[in-house]
């Protein structure tokens, strides 16, 4: 699967129109500010939740680490991406050095439990909603901080008609953490309203 890097960005200027263009350095940003419906969070219980929806043009800016992107390698890493729809989904604990594996935990039977359901079972919970469709994850990574983060992250993607830029709803149906269902609404408006990607 695809790595993901990202970079230090620069200040950016927040544009409402669908058909704006921004430099990588502020696309990332945008995307990643909350005000613009992509990303979200949630507090459950003991447990914080951030649902991240990743257009195309966002993977490649994070890909790319430049505001110098040509017109050949955007294309390139582009098709690559393609046909999917791409989430990371961060769930961490409320307390102090708590994430989703030991967040309210009462043994090591307990945290190695979790660690199993999220790196074998959990992709069968999670879906993505959109129109009449229940999508499952057709990529599904989690990724084991090891105490670096205070948040586990679990990297999503989903098969979609192309240009079907509909109101979507990642969902999680929790079977470890005792909270239920989990989910993200991110809108039409929104989704039409993510500005391109600059080339060169």
């Amino acid at each position: 699967m695809r790595r993901f890097l990202a970079f230090i960005s620069l200040p950016f200027l927040a544009f409402a129109c669908s058909n704006s263009e921004l430099t990588a350095s502020d696309l990332i940003p945008w995307v990643e500010d909350d005000e613009n419906g992509l990303h979200k969070e949630l507090q459950v219980s003991a447990y914080e939740f951030e649902a991240q929806y990743k257009p195309i043009d966002y993977i490649v800016a994070m890909e790319a680490r430049t505001d110098e992107i040509s017109e050949l390698d955007y294309q390139s890493t582009k098709t690559e991406l393609e046909g999917l729809e791409y989430f990371d989904l961060s769930i961490g604990g409320l307390y102090e050095n708590a994430n989703a594996l030991n967040a309210n935990i009462s043994s090591d039977e307990e945290y190695f439990s979790r660690l199993d359901y999220y790196l074998t079972y959990a992709r069968n919970d999670i879906f993505l909603a959109q129109d009449s469709d229940t999508l499952m994850p057709v990529i599904y990574h989690f990724e084991r901080n090891y105490g670096i983060s205070s948040k586990n992250k679990i990297l999503l993607g989903f098969e979609t008609e192309p240009t079907n830029l509909n109101d979507m709803t990642l969902v999680m149906d929790d079977q470890v953490l005792g909270i239920g269902r989990v989910k993200f609404t991110f809108s039409k408006e929104d989704l039409n309203a993510i500005p391109k990607l600059k080339r060169i």
